[in-house]
């Protein structure tokens, strides 16, 4: 027979024994709230702070209109355009997601003429927002040139031929933008999760202090617990590759060198953040919140699922101390676009410098306490 008076006496112990813990006080009241708060007010769906470059004649007055409309509905920001000849090229470096390029004679000349043709390049590795890129500038370019001819009729009645290229991903495929993101997230997962809860273990069991004991030092023992599991995320990602093939269709465009020099720079900071976690953590229950606070908002300010781009200013700051944001980016360049070197330098140099200043921290951190 279950007796409730016992029942009622562990209940009382476990709610005094967790609230008297600051840290799991913290996880469990604090967090959610700064976390609804945040991502609350910063996460949307809507397409917006899209960059786009405008390629025209600097005698242009229509093409000059169409750009200062273009920026000023909120929903575009100014794109690099450089001296680049390949307009392509811009998209690759991303410099710009949508490119416009306009007639070299004038874009009212050539309406006039009635032959007036113009571009427009969009990165499509984002397939929801590359459709909303082309609607958006249709519908600008539609308004800007009926009120220019004081055309009242719908849709663009005027003799242009608007030529949009959708590049990277024609098809719009949404398992080509999503693949190589969960590419990332899911190596997030394996390496800071197992790499924590493994070294709050040893640290929970009280055999970190016979490790101590020993003839070994601090960095040989994080280093031989990390690098099996290093070895370990190596292998998953590549049977994630071999699975995105067979089931997918999905090439890496740019080498399967690119794509583990990626990822091994990216295992290295995420266990450098299972590092970090563990030091705070006394046991493998907080090893394991922690690491579930961590893995949440760098999900959710990743770009996985909503755009980096759509977070406010004063928000975009915690996506940019982000190792995911980096290596998604990097990941997407290389499996869609051919993994431009610039790119990738843009991407792995943040990401390492993360990496390397949270493993610094965890080290110091770590010694403090043993």
């Amino acid at each position: 027979m279950i007796r409730f008076s016992i029942i009622k006496a562990f209940f009382k112990k476990e709610i005094v024994q967790t609230l008297r813990d600051k840290k799991m006080f913290a996880m469990i009241f604090v967090a959610p709230i700064i976390q609804m708060t945040l991502f609350g007010f910063a996460l949307t769906n809507e397409v917006k702070n899209i960059s786009i470059s405008v390629i025209y004649s600097p005698h242009d007055v229509l093409a000059r209109t169409i750009e200062t409309r273009l920026l000023e509905s909120g929903w575009f920001v100014q794109g690099k355009t450089g001296n680049e000849t390949d307009h392509s090229k811009i998209l690759s470096e991303r410099k710009a997601e949508a490119v416009l390029v306009m007639p070299s004679q004038g874009f009212l000349k050539e309406i006039e003429r009635g032959d007036a043709k113009i571009q427009l390049l969009v990165d499509a590795v984002n397939p929801q927002r590359a459709v909303q890129v082309e609607n958006y500038v249709k519908n600008i370019i539609a308004q800007t040139v009926s009120q220019e001819f004081k055309n009242t009729s719908s849709g663009l009645a005027l003799p242009i031929d608007l030529n949009v290229r959708i590049l990277y991903n024609p098809s719009l495929e949404s398992s080509f933008f999503m693949i190589p993101a969960l590419f990332g997230f899911i190596l997030c997962i394996f390496t800071v999760m197992l790499t924590g809860i493994s070294l709050s273990k040893e640290k929970e069991s009280g055999t970190f202090e016979k490790l101590i004991s020993s003839p070994v030092t601090v960095w040989e023992i994080l280093l031989g617990k990390t690098l099996t599991y290093s070895l370990l995320g190596f292998i998953v990602a590549l049977s994630m590759v071999a699975g995105a093939y067979l089931l997918f269709g999905i090439t890496i465009k740019g080498g399967l060198l690119k794509f583990l020099l990626v990822c091994s720079i990216f295992i290295v900071s995420s266990c450098s953040v299972a590092i970090f976690i563990s030091t705070l953590a006394k046991t493998q229950q907080q090893a394991m919140m922690g690491s579930l606070l961590f893995l949440f908002p760098a999900l959710l300010l990743s770009g996985l699922i909503f755009p980096v781009e759509n977070i406010p200013a004063y928000a975009q700051w915690i996506a940019y101390i982000n190792p995911l944001y980096y290596l998604l980016e990097a990941l997407r360049n290389i499996v869609l676009k051919g993994g431009d070197w610039v790119v990738i330098a843009q991407n792995c140099i943040p990401l390492a410098l993360i990496g390397f200043a949270l493993l610094l921290f965890g080290v110091k951190k770590f010694n403090s306490k043993l």
